[in-house]
């Protein structure tokens, strides 16, 4: 006999019933290890043939991450990103990919360029594929080239491929390896529905853990823990977004407030802590920088180079362009 309150999820039956493809128990650095090395090979032709393109994509993340606060792109430290970047922009062409790796950068952020890159780049494949030839269709690949970033004598089409068959490795593998946390995040998102006594629908439960898992896959860090450990730590984050939903958004449903705010979502629902530490650090480094404005001790300790508002709007622009 069903609980009172306790409504059926469909998402939560089917989801029961997910088999897993991968049968063997690897570790956590076997897990992570290979999805890195597909996302990885996708990465290197891009690299390679549009370096300025990745290049400029880092950037923009390193001056993301500058400006706010709660953000943290890296595994690492997020005071060393700059200086990865600049050992990445300053390496020799063959020695850029192996730099942009010590960077450690959020999965997804590297799964979403990937996305972005083969998007721009359909029309380009789809011109490149027709059977005929025409002096129209050339001027707009050659536009397209120029507009990525092509190197002289580059391969853009074949760069495109070898992203598309790795890519697809990458996502196939992730996949994988959510369907073997699905059943721990569906029993967790069980135990919170109940928890909160119904008052979030049961899919939407389902739909935050879901996506909880996704996130904790691409900021796990092998050298830290293990995924168990972390993906643990995350569901924490859902159940506080779960409470947020049945204090004072109980009208409206997770896909609702989805639609209704987009990625904002999880600020609007308190999940994401600010750093505090970062104010800290700022005023330390504003402090160290009048103090030793050549830099040399603040070299020595290690302490980060203070931003001002006018470099902070520098930054802003770039990262609109």
């Amino acid at each position: 006999m069903a609980q009172q309150g306790y409504e059926h999820s469909t998402a939560f039956e089917k989801l029961k019933t997910v088999k897993e493809k991968i049968q063997t128990n690897y570790t956590s650095l076997q897990y992570l290890q290979t999805l890195n090395h597909f996302l990885w090979r996708a990465l290197a032709p891009i690299a390679t043939e549009c370096p300025e393109l990745f290049k400029g994509y880092l950037c923009k993340i390193v001056a993301r991450q500058t400006l706010k606060a709660s953000a943290k792109f890296t595994s690492n430290d997020r005071h060393k990103l700059p200086i990865q970047l600049f050992n990445t922009l300053r390496a020799a062409d063959d020695k850029m990919i192996e730099h942009a790796k010590d960077m450690h950068v959020n999965r997804g952020l590297l799964l979403g360029f990937i996305a972005f890159f083969l998007n721009r780049l359909a029309p380009y494949k789809a011109m490149h594929e027709k059977a005929h030839d025409s002096v129209l269709i050339n001027s707009r690949c050659w536009a397209i080239e120029r507009g990525v970033g092509l190197r002289e004598h580059g391969e853009l089409y074949q760069a495109i491929k070898d992203v598309e068959y790795w890519y697809a490795y990458a996502r196939k593998w992730k996949d994988q390896i959510i369907e073997k946390y699905t059943r721990m995040a569906l029993l967790q998102a069980q135990a919170t529905y109940k928890d909160y006594n119904y008052a979030v629908k049961l899919d939407d439960i389902v739909q935050i853990y879901l996506v909880v898992v996704s996130r904790a896959i691409d900021r796990c860090d092998s050298r830290h823990g293990v995924i168990t450990t972390f993906m643990q730590s995350w569901f924490k984050s859902a159940k506080s977004e779960v409470a947020k939903l049945a204090e004072g958004h109980q009208d409206s449903s997770y896909e609702g407030l989805i639609e209704e705010h987009g990625d904002a979502v999880h600020d609007l629902l308190g999940t994401v802590m600010p750093d505090q530490s970062s104010e800290m650090w700022q005023h330390v480094a504003y402090i160290s920088m009048r103090a030793d404005p050549v830099g040399l001790v603040r070299t020595a300790l290690h302490i980060p180079q203070f931003v001002s508002t006018k470099h902070q709007r520098l930054l802003r622009e770039f990262v609109c362009e």
